[in-house]
């Protein structure tokens, strides 16, 4: 069910995107500072740019932040790693001393 529906949702969304590019295809310059200007685009072009120039832009967000926590990740199981080898040195040498010995985790 929820296969069809998505099918639906992307064929909709095909469609709109069809008729806004039929409806929007005139010919359109942009002009910014010092008298600069692209050639004659169709407006749905550039609109059609902008949204994957956002899609682009949020993906290589997401991929910073990823790489971020994995490193802190990669940093922490370090540490973990190190704080059980103290553990376990403590461990043995307590046990040889005959001491109180700490219990293990479960």
């Amino acid at each position: 069910m929820i296969k069809v529906l998505k099918t639906i949702f992307v064929t909709l969304l095909f469609i709109i995107g069809i008729t806004f590019a039929m409806e929007n295809a005139e010919p359109l310059r942009l002009r910014y500072y010092f008298g600069l200007e692209t050639p004659p685009i169709p407006l749905f072009l550039l609109v059609l740019f902008a949204v994957l120039l956002g899609v682009v832009l949020a993906g290589l967000g997401f991929l910073l932040d990823q790489w971020s926590l994995k490193r802190a990740l990669r940093e922490k199981d370090r540490a973990i790693a190190s704080l059980e080898g103290e553990i376990k040195a403590y461990r043995e040498r307590e046990g040889q001393g005959g001491g109180a010995r700490i219990k293990e985790p479960i």
